[in-house]
């Protein structure tokens, strides 16, 4: 029965906590709301905890950050949208234009995490009323050390702030976006991701003053003047007036009586390491963060499991800071309304289905790598398919595929026949009706070109892994890995050799097309070869190459680098990894790039040859894809819409990218 549901409460949170003095379970003053916040305001500059902080708020601020609509109403979702200044998901690709005012949501997220440094952060909505809405314009930020008071409703939420700010009144609750860290009761005030290092960085500072003055007092040793045997007081006394008056200077310098001695003195025994606790101090604030892994490069051991273990667990943690600061933006704390719930609530109903707002990727780890990727297709436990290629896409933030135009319907030669010639003739027809060379020719022109280019080639790679070895083994005994992300490599041989056989391969593709042209009876002059873009095809192609076993060399010298190893032993292991690599890669970006030579001669020739049927063929095809299988048999209105398919040498829409050997068939009407 629904009577017996309780509609009251009986007990309460906890008196002790939200007042205006503070929370009372608080032990230490300076760390009592609203003392805290000056005291974590002086924390946050400690170099190790500004590291905390950092790697804590970087990764949220630079996620992916996007209003979900969750199946509410388009009106409703592009209102929030349009007023945090955010994409929607799942129908926004791209950012939109700049913000020039209202709500910039980057700045919001960064002021927002304030939270963790002094356990809560409040900010006060201001709206104006545009065509009957109410549009969100301005979310300001009232700082945690400006205010003096919290005033809690009888069920222990937040009915009002004041501020310590002359003729302010009190802010209601109903105005206010409250994050909050770690909230226990009416504890509004929350617990500042810096209450545990608070003990260690306050020793930390007693010793960095107290080292200093070591330093300083005991740096140059102590002066021990000597009076000579049997002195006189008057003597004694002109001993310590001289080893009280010395000081350290370039020109510093002292002249002592007949029978004074001088030395100076420097500290006997053991002393306390006082940097070495320093270091252990850092370690012990970063650790209470769950930030260990900034400490790995200062241990003494460790190993790459621990590492990753570290990883996993800190982004974890930054995942779920993200999603508190998403929900609270979204649907606010008790008594406090999100800013979606709010402008959903003033511009419709209470009842409307409000959007969300989430947050992705933060801190993703790209374990997944191209190398990865292409291994696995390579042993076929992948194939290239749209899902496979969408979410690469995705995983490394690449613009999203443009689909080729839609070819347009078979346009007729002339008038008389109207119907057009594609219809009235079959694709083989129209291939038989091309008595010239044929695709078989282009094929074996192309294959001639492949299997010379493949057969130099490991020479080429030969010399490119001796030029990597030197530099890893350079970069491992230096201690210096980071070098490992800058290896390059001499590509400007590899380069003229494939522009070479490029070159050679479109004057003979043109070769084929005049002969083709000049069987049907459309006699063509053959134009020069464009040896220009060609040879800038070849040098971006043997680039990415040389870029892509550069990437593997360093993945494998980073996983070898154990500590103690040599880098002639590194170097040797990476060199003999890269030497088992197989040929494929090469074989489908060299293959392709020839496929763009093979292009070029074509489609210069059909450019000042007389106006034919241009028609889509995928005979060369050894897997053809549902687009190209598609596409296949297609004519083309004109060239450039042939070009426009096919001008690189494969069609632009096939998955299989670079592997694609469809082609243009040119048709000449000889009627």
């Amino acid at each position: 029965m629904t009577s017996s549901a309780p509609t009251r409460d009986i007990g309460h949170l906890d008196s002790n906590y939200g007042v205006w003095y503070g929370d009372l379970l608080e032990q230490i003053p300076d760390l009592t709301w609203p003392l805290s916040a000056r005291t974590y305001s002086l924390m946050r500059t400690d170099p190790q905890l500004t590291a905390v902080l950092a790697a804590y708020t970087l990764p949220i601020r630079r996620a992916t950050w996007s209003v979900d609509p969750a199946g509410c109403r388009p009106e409703v979702v592009q209102l929030v949208a349009d007023d945090l200044g955010l994409p929607i998901l799942g129908v926004d690709a791209e950012p939109g234009p700049a913000r020039r005012r209202g709500v910039r949501w980057a700045d919001h997220v960064r002021l927002a995490l304030l939270s963790l440094t002094f356990g809560f952060m409040p900010f006060e909505r201001r709206y104006a009323i545009v065509n009957g809405q109410a549009r969100l314009i301005n979310l300001g930020e009232r700082m945690p050390h400006t205010i003096g008071q919290i005033q809690l409703a009888a069920d222990e939420t937040v009915q009002s702030i004041t501020q310590n700010l002359a003729a302010v009144r009190p802010i209601p609750a109903n105005r206010l976006v409250w994050y909050v860290h770690d909230r226990e009761a009416a504890n509004w005030t929350g617990r500042s991701l810096l209450r545990p290092a608070y003990g260690a960085w306050l020793i930390k500072h007693e010793l960095w003053r107290v080292h200093a003055t070591s330093s300083r007092r005991f740096g140059m040793g102590v002066p021990n003047v000597e009076a000579p045997p049997g002195a006189t007081p008057a003597q004694v006394a002109e001993a310590q007036r001289l080893a009280s008056a010395m000081r350290v200077g370039d020109r510093a310098g002292v002249g002592l009586p007949n029978g004074f001695k001088i030395q100076l003195t420097g500290l006997t025994g053991s002393v306390p390491d006082v940097l070495g606790f320093v270091k252990y101090l850092d370690q012990q604030m970063s650790r209470q963060a769950l930030a260990g892994l900034m400490d790995l490069g200062d241990t003494s051991n460790g190993s790459r499991a621990l590492g990753d273990s570290f990883l996993d667990l800190f982004l974890l943690s930054l995942q779920t800071i993200a999603d508190e600061i998403a929900d609270t933006a979204t649907v606010g704390q008790q008594g406090m309304p999100g800013i979606v719930t709010d402008l959903v609530n003033l511009n419709f109903s209470e009842d409307e289905p409000c959007p969300r707002i989430v947050v992705s990727d933060v801190g993703s780890r790209q374990e997944v790598t191209a190398q990865a990727i292409e291994q696995l297709m390579r042993s076929g436990a992948l194939s290239p398919d749209p899902a496979l290629e969408a979410y690469v896409r995705q995983a490394w933030r690449l613009p999203e595929r443009v689909e080729a135009p839609a070819p347009p319907p078979p346009a007729p030669v002339r008038e008389d026949p109207p119907t057009p010639i594609a219809a009235a003739r079959p694709r083989r027809q129209l291939r038989a009706a091309a008595p010239g060379p044929g695709l078989e020719a282009v094929q074996e022109a192309w294959q001639t070109a492949l299997d010379g280019l493949l057969e130099e080639w490991p020479d080429i790679t030969e010399a490119w892994r001796d030029q990597l070895a030197e530099q890893i083994q350079a970069a491992i005994d230096d201690g210096h890995l980071q070098a490992l992300t800058e290896l390059t490599i001499d590509s400007s041989d590899a380069a003229e050799l494939l522009a070479v056989a490029m070159l050679e391969l479109a004057d003979t593709s043109a070769e084929q097309m005049v002969a083709d042209a000049q069987a049907q009876g459309a006699p063509v002059e053959q134009p020069p070869v464009e040896e220009d873009e060609l040879s800038v095809v070849a040098a971006a192609v043997v680039a990415l190459l040389a870029a892509g076993l550069a990437g593997a060399a360093a993945a494998a010298a980073l996983r070898l680098a154990v500590p103690g190893a040599s880098g002639a032993a590194v170097a040797a292991q990476v060199t003999a990894t890269l030497a088992a690599l197989s040929l494929r890669a090469v074989r489908d970006q060299v293959g392709g790039a020839l496929s763009h030579a093979q292009a070029s001669g074509r489609f210069s020739v059909l450019r000042k040859a007389p106006v034919a049927q241009y028609v889509a063929d995928e005979t060369l095809d050894r897997n053809t894809c549902k687009p190209c299988r598609d596409l296949d048999g297609t004519v083309f209105e004109d060239l450039a819409a042939a070009e426009a398919a096919y001008g690189t040498g494969s069609y632009v829409g096939c998955l299989g990218g670079v592997r694609c050997r469809g082609q243009v068939v040119a048709v000449w009407d000889r009627r």
